[in-house]
């Protein structure tokens, strides 16, 4: 009977200390988040080699160490809406943003992390047809170049009244390429991205004007959903360490390099 009631005894133990690791072992289960990019051009898309989104999620990941897995993923704009809009509590965050882009100037509908790249939004046309952009002004009468589902918050109006043009495709780069037909007469491009687009377009130098005067300075932000203070916590840390990490500083220096719209005019 002693004998009996000691294997029970022990068995007992066995399964108390089981729970008490699976209970362990859950809570400190890596959480994955998406890190979602919707931009569908270098230096972000993942399609492109050496993307940003992929080193920026395995940053953020080797960061947490070992709470959070990032998975880089990719999501058209138009889509990524309908998930934030009609989603209260969407999973993942948001990389690349700004608070303009997404109708959210306030930072009151979603949770904003700290800036923690700095980009400048180029107007460039054909050196052919110059476009000395100076404001919305600038652009009235011309067919301008946008992207399919993304906005373009400052010149709603202007196009709404008839002033400006917008032609949509589907990329960044098929306006490049409508630009360079005369199918359109400007179209705005990151600077971030222009390196690349000189790679993918070999006689981009040739024909591409960039007009002093840009549409505007982009503070590059991560955004999740309200219910995420936690996760912004983290983000918030990492936005402000992010731009001081010699990798990272190097990276963006070599963007800021290729992209130098001295380098094209």
């Amino acid at each position: 009977m002693q004998r009996f009631r000691l294997r029970q005894t022990i068995k007992c133990i066995a399964r108390i200390a089981l729970i008490w690791l699976c209970v362990q072992s859950s809570a400190h289960a890596v959480e994955q988040i998406p890190l979602y990019t919707y931009y569908d051009e270098p230096p972000f898309a993942l399609d492109q080699p050496a993307n940003l989104t992929t080193k920026l999620a395995n940053w953020l990941s080797d960061r947490s160490a070992g709470r959070y897995q990032f998975v880089p993923t990719q999501l058209p704009r138009k889509r990524l809406d309908l998930v934030i809009e009609h989603q209260a509590q969407w999973q993942g965050v948001v990389a690349w943003a700004n608070p303009v882009f997404f109708h959210d100037p306030l930072q009151l509908k979603y949770l904003w992390s700290k800036p923690y790249m700095q980009d400048v939004n180029l107007v460039v046309s054909h050196r052919s047809k110059p476009v000395e952009f100076k404001n919305a002004a600038s652009l009235y009468g011309l067919r301008v170049g946008a992207v399919i589902g993304r906005q373009l918050e400052d010149f709603e109006s202007d196009i709404a009244q008839g002033k400006i043009t917008r032609e949509d495709a589907n990329s960044v780069l098929s306006n490049l390429k409508k630009l360079n037909l005369h199918r359109i007469d400007a179209t705005f491009i990151s600077a971030s991205s222009l390196g690349s687009y000189r790679q993918q377009i070999t006689d981009l130098d040739h024909w591409l004007y960039i007009a002093p005067t840009p549409r505007g300075l982009v503070e590059r932000h991560f955004f999740l959903a309200p219910n995420q203070a936690t996760l912004l916590d983290f983000l918030n840390d990492a936005a402000v360490a992010l731009p001081k990490d010699p990798q990272w500083k190097a990276l963006f220096k070599d963007l800021r390099d290729s992209g130098s719209p001295a380098h094209l005019n």
